[in-house]
This record gives structure tokens, C-alpha cells and sequence, in this order.
């Protein structure tokens, strides 16, 4: 997702553009991705459609909107000269079987059916 959001600010923006991970709560990142151009783009502005099979563009942010839980976008308006812009983010989550499998690995819960326990 953070290839494709700083890969469409660097082709379709003039000026400079940023990306910044966050800690969005428990098992949650949040992607924004600053850049100077304020037009918001779709899908971010209305729900997503899938892009037509044989289509040159238009898959990239169809398929963030498919994997993250949530997203959005703002306009930045005002400030400083090269401040304007827009904003757009999307969050995700880690899956119940992402979870598991860390806890495997640092020891901090067995699931039951372990190979390590042995438990069933």
C-alpha cells in the first residue's frame, strides 16, 4: 500500500511529497501520504469500483481499498507556501492468524495445536 500511495504522488504531483507510518491502537498502522497536489483522487473521495479487466490504470488504489480497513483523504489547505496539498490514508489491521503467529514466536501464547507443545 505505501508503494502504491508514494508512487502515485511522485507521478501525479509537482512538488514534494511524504509518507509517515503511526501507530493507529492495538495491531493497527496508519499509511499517510502527504503530496502537493490538492485533487483527491477515487477512491478516496467516493466508494471504489473495480477497473475495467483489460485496463492500463486504475488497479493500484482499488486494490488499497480492498485490503485496508479504512481510508480517507483531506485537502491541506493554507500555510506555508508548499504546504497545501492533500493528505490520503488508509489503515490496517493485523489478522487474527498474524497475531497468532507472532505470539508463537515470542513465547508469549501457545495455540493449541502447537507443533512446539505438542498440545492439541
Amino acid at each position: 500500500m505505501a508503494s502504491e500511495l508514494v508512487t502515485n504522488a511522485y507521478l501525479h504531483s509537482s512538488g514534494a511529497y511524504s509518507l509517515r507510518l503511526r501507530d493507529a491502537g492495538p495491531s493497527r498502522v496508519r499509511l499517510s501520504v502527504w503530496d502537493t497536489d490538492p485533487h483527491v483522487p477515487a477512491p478516496f473521495h467516493r466508494s471504489a469500483e473495480a477497473p475495467a479487466e483489460l485496463a492500463d490504470r486504475g488497479r493500484g488504489l482499488y486494490l488499497v481499498t480492498l485490503y485496508a480497513e479504512s481510508w480517507g483523504a483531506y485537502p491541506m489547505r493554507g500555510g506555508l507556501p508548499g504546504q497545501g496539498g492533500k493528505l490520503l490514508w488508509v489503515e490496517c489491521a493485523a489478522t487474527e492468524e498474524k497475531e497468532k503467529e507472532k505470539k508463537e514466536e515470542d513465547g508469549t501464547g501457545a495455540v493449541p495445536g502447537d507443533r512446539r507443545t505438542g498440545r492439541a
